[in-house]
């Protein structure tokens, strides 16, 4: 008998945390199902989704609603135009559930308008304060409404959204990373590592002043920024203007600037602390990873981190936009080497007990199961 068919949606145009969490779960519920992929026109994401033996059915054209006036009067059009496509890729590949892995995306919302009945989920991984709170409700009531079941990625986002009993929530989940058999390189250093593409709302700024308050009382440390600017021209601003900061504060000999990259397990074992300063997560796969590596880490309290991380006892956590805070935790946790072992020892002995990628994996299939059957 065949396996059902999941046909996921991803909007994004780079790699992401959310791309790569239904990557891990698509894994491990491949003896299950058949996974396919939709993505957009222009997305690096095709070559990371192949490498994982997934297959790649089609790019759209999926335009992100904007305030721009070209956006405006060509989102409806394109819309439906990407839903006469996909009808057609759920039908010539007998797709049984489509997953769509963030709420933005409306086809599955434009396919039930024109009568398509098949089911769908709607991951949610974004709180409201990452949109316009108009659209954000916008978007969330029509899922609520024709979707069949909406995935919170946090008990954040799920008190964030109106409560209904299509609502769950589904903690993201990382695979066993082999920490062991990497290698640490020597560098002759110690130093912070910022792990995140370069978009105004990371924090990747709140970084840089916080390291250079104390860069003159830490001379063996360096920070080192490591992400992509998915080929967008406002990224590629934002990382300029850091690389300005750090030249105007005469500190740019001690900061690197690393590209995107897939090794980010030897990213995380060669770093000595790992920081996330971002204004808003709903979870946090990067805060999620550094734990599970072992990493003593340091987060803004800005919705998903705190149901990841026991303050002082598996990382310490930070007020959102306080720079004050942000550089006392950075000065205390790169002087006390001890308090660095206690968390890491603490992190790995809770990470794999608290987010088990079997448990999220089971909670999706029972999703599925429950589709199918229907």
């Amino acid at each position: 008998m065949p396996k059902p068919v999941v046909l996921v949606i991803e909007n994004s145009i780079g790699i992401t945390g959310a791309l790569k969490s239904v990557i891990f779960v698509a894994e491990k519920l491949r003896p299950y199902f058949t996974f396919i992929f939709v993505i957009s026109t222009k997305s690096a994401t095709r070559s990371f989704i192949e490498q994982n033996q997934f297959c790649v059915v089609a790019e759209l054209p999926m335009l992100e609603l904007s305030k721009r006036t070209k956006s405006v009067l060509l989102y409806g059009p394109q819309l439906i135009f990407n839903s006469f496509r996909l009808r057609k890729i759920v039908k010539v590949n007998d797709v049984q559930i489509i997953h769509n892995n963030d709420l933005y995306n409306l086809l599955p919302v434009a396919l039930k308008l024109f009568g398509n009945p098949i089911s769908y989920i709607c991951h949610v991984r974004f709180l409201p304060d990452n949109f316009p709170r108009l659209l954000y409700n916008f978007w969330i009531k029509l899922h609520l409404y024709f979707a069949s079941q909406v995935i919170c990625v946090s008990k954040k986002v799920l008190d964030s959204i109106p409560k209904n009993k299509k609502s769950i929530v589904i903690h993201d989940a990382i695979p066993m990373l082999n920490n062991a058999l990497l290698l640490r390189e020597e560098r002759g250093y110690q130093y912070f590592l910022y792990l995140a593409n370069y978009i105004n709302g990371k924090g990747q700024q709140y970084a840089l002043e916080a390291f250079y308050r104390i860069h003159n009382q830490l001379p063996t440390w360096r920070l080192r920024f490591v992400g992509g600017d998915m080929g967008l021209q406002r990224n590629k601003d934002f990382k300029f203007r850091l690389k300005q900061l750090a030249e105007e504060w005469q500190i740019e000999r001690k900061i690197e600037w690393g590209e995107f990259t897939h090794s980010v397990q030897n990213e995380y074992k060669n770093a000595d602390i790992v920081l996330n300063f971002s204004e808003s997560e709903s979870f946090s796969i990067t805060c999620l990873e550094a734990l599970c590596m072992g990493k003593a880490l340091i987060a803004t309290d800005s919705g998903g981190p705190s149901e990841i991380i026991d303050h002082m006892k598996t990382g310490m956590l930070v007020t959102n936009r306080d720079v004050n805070e942000m550089t006392q935790a950075m000065r205390t946790l790169a002087s006390s080497e001890e308090l660095r072992k206690r968390f890491s020892e603490d992190a790995r002995a809770t990470v794999f007990k608290k987010f088990s990628l079997d448990a999220s994996a089971q909670k999706l299939k029972e999703v599925y199961d429950t589709l199918v059957t229907a």
